[in-house]
């Protein structure tokens, strides 16, 4: 298997700058650049430059899939928005960290799964769904953090051999976005961990917002400051004003109720299993019922079927035998349903004494498992 590795990256608050552009387009000969995004894709070497360094200096978010299992994805804030300490105990060693420098805060989620180790097409389309989690993350909505704590925990614990205590749980788990269901996906975080733990997620209205009507409210002075910063082109004024809005709407983060119960994380495991054996203990018993209607179907016209069969082989050809073998089969599962299969076997072995000398039906009998080897 050839090593296939993608990354992208996108601007989001303001446009790269030519001195950017140059600097980007002198990492690697290969890059695909415009003023918000470039791609780099390797097949047999490695990026030149650091990630997260060129993250910080003129990109918002990253992304970074290989074919080895390797997922990742990082979001990169003005440190005046956002807390770092906030985001703390989603913390996992290695695997969901944050880091700062003179003017950001970066988040990265950084996983490697074995279990998801194989082929990838192209990693083009993965990040655009995921950039609305970036303004979630702003607002407080810490559910693609927790899911991502839900992925890296099992996997550092069976490493390290340590049970965790799981994070706050945000409200609305229950209620993913599309961009919440496509980070499920790229992580490929299981489903029904992620149900067990939703159990103790608080369903939370999220109001709609009208920022506009509380710029009165603004003092005369931030009014100044944010026109001074308009004609200085602040690359950040736009999410800066949104912040201070949201602020003066008492709105500012989704709350989150961190003294509610936390459970150890081998407490979401078994309850995760109990989950999935209920899951497909349903899902069995709905297939026993789709096939027994299936079956009760079948019986009511068992006799024609058996004609549609000697019809069929009464043609010699190819496909008319498939579709005969194809009615066969469903004629012994209603046999082994009725209690009928030596009568069945009966009927098999005198279509092959009587049709002995047809070799392309015969052959067809024997792999499906109707006649003897």
């Amino acid at each position: 298997m050839s090593e296939y590795q993608y990354y992208e990256f996108q601007a989001l608050d303001r446009p790269l700058t030519a001195t950017e552009k140059n600097y980007v387009e002198s990492l690697s000969s290969r890059v695909e650049l415009t003023s918000t995004q470039a791609i780099f894709v390797y097949n047999y070497s490695d990026f030149r430059g650091n990630p997260k360094e060129l993250l910080d200096q003129c990109f918002d978010i990253m992304l970074y899939m290989a074919n080895w299992g390797s997922r990742q994805i990082m979001f990169r804030f003005p440190n005046s928005l956002i807390d770092a300490t906030v985001l703390e105990p989603y913390y996992v060693e290695d695997k969901i960290t944050v880091s700062t420098t003179s003017k950001s805060v970066i988040l990265d989620i950084n996983i490697i799964d074995e279990e998801i180790i194989g082929w990838i097409d192209s990693g083009e389309g993965y990040l655009s769904s995921l950039i609305p989690l970036r303004d979630d993350l702003l607002r407080g909505d810490y559910r693609c953090l927790y899911l991502a704590w839900l992925k890296a925990a099992p996997i550092y614990s069976y490493e390290e051999e340590e049970d965790f205590i799981e994070p706050p749980v945000p409200p609305n788990l229950n209620d993913l976005s599309d961009s919440l269901k496509d980070f499920i996906n790229f992580f490929e975080i299981d489903e029904d961990l992620i149900a067990t733990a939703a159990t103790a997620s608080l369903s939370q209205e999220v109001e709609e917002e009208f920022l506009e009507d509380l710029i009165p409210s603004l003092s005369e002075e931030e009014k100044n400051d944010f026109l001074v910063r308009v004609l200085n082109s602040d690359s950040y004024l736009g999410r800066q004003l949104v912040y201070r809005l949201r602020e003066l709407s008492g709105k500012l983060e989704i709350s989150i109720n961190s003294d509610a119960p936390r459970r150890t994380l081998s407490e979401l495991l078994k309850l995760q299993e109990m989950s999935t054996q209920q899951r497909q203990e349903k899902a069995q018993e709905v297939a026993r019922q789709e096939r027994v209607q299936k079956l009760e179907a079948l019986a009511k016209r068992k006799d024609r079927v058996w004609e549609q069969v000697f019809e069929l082989i009464a043609l010699k050809q190819t496909k008319p035998y498939d579709q005969a073998v194809a009615y066969l089969i469903e004629l012994r599962d209603l046999a082994e349903y009725q209690g009928n299969l030596e009568e069945f076997q009966a009927s098999i072995q005198q279509i092959q004494r009587d049709y002995s000398k047809r070799p392309g039906l015969i052959s067809r009998l024997q792999r499906v498992g109707l006649l003897g080897k």
